[in-house]
């Protein structure tokens, strides 16, 4: 697996989820605000990402789950009883809930949540992955996707929702008003199925699902948020 990215070097850890099919740079403008912060953070790459279609079909929903586990324990490793946040996006995000429905956890962001497609081609996948291998998402020939890793996205979306009421930490759930590859409405459902008493749901004016020319407001209010939830950073 290819190496993450990581920013800053003291103060409490913030990891950071990529979405399905994303990579760790996706995140790169929360990783750099939160630095700025006094923050640790550290965005892995989960298991199948960055080698192509084919490693990607053997990618499982438990694999992503240890992936993001493993990144979590080594933050926590680094400076044990400083505390760890997690932010993720799209399917980090619902890895975020099932990380914090399973670790001790300080806080949670969810970013577009992966809790329910636009496609409706993503929920017949677990149906049609040993008949169609591969489908063609672009021009190019290597622009296509796993089939097998979808049906395997959709069972982490129904996992990591089923886990959300033992979630008891601060969590912020943000989502894109016109987001094009998740329900917002399937976001508001998640915020209310999560445990914590101390919980915010918000709507951001955006056409993105990973954001990148609105990613200011993602990102300051995210910050935000993690900064007055962990404490002790600026």
């Amino acid at each position: 697996m290819p190496e993450g990215l990581r920013w800053g070097q003291d103060g409490p850890g913030v990891l950071l989820v990529h979405g399905f099919g994303g990579v760790p740079a996706d995140l790169a403008p929360f990783g750099r605000r939160l630095a700025e912060q006094g923050c640790r953070v550290s965005a892995p790459w989960l298991a199948g990402h960055g080698g192509g279609a084919r490693e990607m079909a053997n990618a499982t929903a438990h694999a992503w789950r240890r992936s993001a586990e493993l990144a979590l324990l080594e933050l926590v490793d680094e400076r044990p009883g400083s505390g760890v946040a997690v932010l993720g996006l799209s399917l980090g995000g619902m890895l975020a809930v099932d990380l914090a429905a399973r670790f001790p956890v300080r806080a949670v962001v969810c970013v577009n949540p992966a809790a329910a497609a636009r496609r409706r081609a993503a929920w017949v996948a677990p149906y049609l992955w040993r008949v169609v291998p591969f489908i063609k998402i672009g021009p190019e020939a290597e622009d296509r996707v796993s089939v097998h890793a979808v049906a395997e996205l959709v069972r982490a979306m129904r996992e990591s929702a089923g886990e959300a009421p033992k979630v008891r930490v601060p969590t912020l759930v943000l989502q894109s008003t016109h987001d094009p590859t998740v329900r917002p409405e399937a976001s508001r459902r998640l915020f209310e199925r999560i445990g914590s008493r101390e919980k915010e749901f918000e709507m951001v004016p955006s056409y993105e699902h990973v954001p990148k020319q609105d990613a200011a407001a993602f990102v300051e209010r995210s910050a935000s948020f993690l900064c007055r939830v962990l404490g002790g950073v600026s």
